[in-house]
């Protein structure tokens, strides 16, 4: 694949937006102009879609047929929502409303149009910049240690550890090349691996074992029994997982001592105490004995501070979930800025067709150096993948709302500064 320019990538990404805002704007000077009572007959809202389709042939193909696909879907929007309230409201105030709600609309696609730079000149006064470090410090922040990236991250965990644990899940998690692992690239945590997480976290609280600290005399830190870990799982459910052990204790902080135990590695022991993950007890023989008090969220931040700091050798399916997470919030964000929670027009922005044509160059345009620096050219460009990964847009977790509406309060205070 060509490595694509950010000149190249910026007018994909603003083709189908430079198209939407007209369409909003104009129908927005048309019922404003429109009488009140003529909105009572929907007919004349068709008659006026059709003589603004014949105003507006002279396009390509692709841009024609999503122009006549979503000014149809603006004025269904309109027809039903005058259908819907036609008996209950006023027809002077539907048409006030239905004015407010294009108005608004439009002041969207005003930010998702001028979100960045053509030149990548003043980053730092733009929307997507801001934007991107501000989610990045929350779910993906940079540092030069685990260490640091990891204190980043517990903190913003009391109020967004969901989110941060979402990015890491791959919605296409099956995609990944267990069976031939490369041990250098990182893969989102699958279902199974969670479950291995989750087995582990159970052992070390339960029931450790402990052995010598290699790295300190005198200090004694938990370990388990590897097998243990695969134990609950029957048949071959682990197979791939458990051949990949030694990544994926890597991934978590732990390392194998004398091919048997797990046990976590000298870095990762520093952050446990320091965090109180980890507390002294003193042995009968002076022996200091690290004892174990952590939950699956205690790993699962590492893993994620571990991709974080490694995010050059991320999978395919980790860098196209992170990029598509970002953009998806970032552009959600702007909506909830600017749109009022009533508004009618909030499916047509959330609608699948309008996601795949506007946030594929998102995610790539997150990728460059200064934003994210991760390897745009991992982002899938295949529409069949698009529409599989876009699709899980619907179900998004209760903790990515109350994200996105941080990040619109984040804008709130971004525009007054």
């Amino acid at each position: 694949m060509p490595r694509e320019k950010w000149t190249d990538l910026l007018p994909r990404y603003l083709t189908f937006i430079s198209h939407m805002r007209p369409i909003l704007r104009e129908t927005r000077r048309i019922i404003q102009d429109l009488d009140a009572d003529l909105l009572l007959d929907t007919e004349v809202l068709d008659k006026i879609r059709e003589e603004e389709e014949k105003r507006n042939v002279k396009k390509v193909r692709a841009l024609s047929e999503f122009s006549a696909m979503y000014r149809t879907n603006v004025y269904e929007i309109i027809k039903d929502f005058i259908i819907k309230y036609r008996e209950q409201i006023p027809i002077i105030d539907i048409k006030d409303f239905i004015v407010d709600f294009l108005y608004e609309s439009v002041k969207a696609l005003d930010v998702l149009q001028h979100i960045t730079n053509p030149d990548q000149r003043n980053l730092e006064n733009t929307y997507l910049y801001n934007l991107t470090k501000f989610v990045e410090e929350i779910l993906f922040p940079r540092g030069n240690s685990i260490k640091v990236i990891y204190l980043k991250l517990l903190e913003n965990s009391p109020q967004f550890y969901e989110c941060q644990r979402h990015i890491l899940k791959p919605h296409t998690y099956y995609r990944e090349d267990l069976e031939h692992p490369d041990f250098f690239t990182i893969p989102g945590m699958s279902p199974k691996v969670y479950k291995l997480i989750n087995n582990i976290t159970s052992l070390y609280n339960l029931d450790p074992n402990y052995g010598r600290f290699p790295e300190r005399e005198n200090f004694e830190i938990p370990m388990i029994l590897k097998n243990d870990v695969f134990e609950p799982f029957i048949d071959s459910i682990a197979n791939a997982e458990e051949e990949a052990i030694d990544a994926i204790a890597q991934r978590i902080g732990l390392r194998i001592i004398d091919g048997i135990f797990l046990a976590p590695e000298e870095e990762f022991v520093n952050i446990l105490l320091e965090h109180n993950f980890l507390k002294e007890r003193k042995q009968s023989d002076g022996t200091l004995r690290l004892i174990p008090q952590f939950s699956n969220e205690t790993l699962i931040l590492y893993y994620l501070a571990f991709a974080s700091r490694r995010r050059g050798f991320l999978s395919k399916e980790l860098i196209n979930w992170i990029a598509m997470n970002f953009a998806f919030l970032i552009y959600m964000g702007i909506l909830k800025w600017k749109l009022s929670d009533e508004n009618i027009f909030y499916a047509i922005f959330k609608d699948l067709q309008t996601n795949e044509k506007v946030l594929p160059y998102l995610m790539k345009l997150i990728c460059f150096p200064r934003y994210l620096g991760l390897d745009k050219t991992k982002i899938r460009d295949s529409p069949h993948y698009r529409k599989e990964i876009f699709n899980f847009i619907g179900a998004q977790i209760e903790n990515l709302k109350e994200f996105i509406e941080e990040i619109a309060l984040y804008l709130q205070k971004f525009e007054k500064e």
